[in-house]
């Protein structure tokens, strides 16, 4: 009887250990499913980051190009206010020539 119940003892823990390896195997796919998905996210996450930097060279032409546009329009700005101040002079010297 005793070697009955070793025997259904080591064939009960042989199939708990197999139950154990079966729920083991399940486990890794699900991590490595995991893992995978993880690492298509990462993936895109850099994909996203570079063209945010492609992006961002972009605006920053932008504004260096509009920064350039406002300068020669500031310029051309006092330019016209001097301008206008001389003839606004040269008016009022006339007016007293009258």
């Amino acid at each position: 009887m005793a070697k009955g119940k070793k025997i259904d003892s080591i064939e009960k823990l042989a199939t708990l250990v197999a139950e154990g390896f079966e729920e083991l195997k399940a486990d890794m796919g699900e991590l490595r499913v995991d893992s995978h998905m993880f690492k298509r996210d990462v993936e895109g996450l850099k994909d996203d980051v570079r063209e945010l930097r492609v992006d961002m060279r972009e605006v920053k032409r932008n504004v260096a190009d509009i920064k350039e546009n406002i300068e020669a329009q500031e310029k051309a700005v006092d330019k016209d206010a001097v301008t206008l101040i001389n003839h606004e002079t040269r008016i009022k010297k006339l007016e007293h020539v009258r």
